[in-house]
């Protein structure tokens, strides 16, 4: 059934709802479960995951966009080079992913600390980069890299010990 409700891709996540329509893919879901929270008045100051400003919300789905269109194929792509060479490329542009994310990081977070702007609570970027951390921390062990640190990116290092240390991802995120 599942597979079903989402032919495009088919496969999942897809959220049923109760009136038999489909929504497919994780970052789609969250933002529909906003829209729907941010509609119907159940939401709470402070527990939406993105951001109140119409053109930061546009910013933070843009780049949880590039997170999975760029980043993650980037990161992938170290672990599944064939040769040496195209494992140097896939480091390099997995680097330069980041390089840009850095900034992004920077224009994002206020100077806070997260992506969200806030101190307490990340939001959807924070989470769509976050559940990145652990395939992450492991490509850099596995292949004797280092991509996200306090030389090349120290706004991304900090966020990344800030976010892996926050108690909803604690107990899946071990970097």
């Amino acid at each position: 059934r599942l597979l079903a409700a989402n032919p495009v891709y088919g496969k999942i996540p897809v959220l049923l709802l109760p009136d038999g329509r489909a929504i497919c893919e994780s970052a789609v879901i969250v933002q529909y479960i906003e829209d729907v929270a941010r509609e119907s008045g159940g939401a709470e100051a402070g527990s939406l995951l993105l951001p109140d400003d119409p053109y930061e919300r546009a910013m933070h789905r843009f780049w949880t966009a590039f997170i999975d269109d760029k980043f993650w194929p980037a990161l992938d792509a170290v672990s599944l080079a064939p040769t040496p060479g195209a494992r140097a490329q896939a480091a390099e542009d997995t680097r330069a992913a980041l390089s840009l994310l850095e900034e992004a990081f920077k224009d994002r977070s206020n100077g806070r600390a997260f992506f969200s702007g806030g101190d307490a609570a990340p939001g959807l970027l924070d989470l769509a980069l976050g559940c990145f951390l652990p395939a992450l921390r492991a490509c850099e062990r596995l292949h004797g890299l280092s991509l996200i640190d306090a030389s090349a990116t120290p706004l991304l290092d900090g966020w990344s010990q800030r976010f892996a240390a926050h108690p909803a991802a604690k107990r899946v995120c071990r970097t």
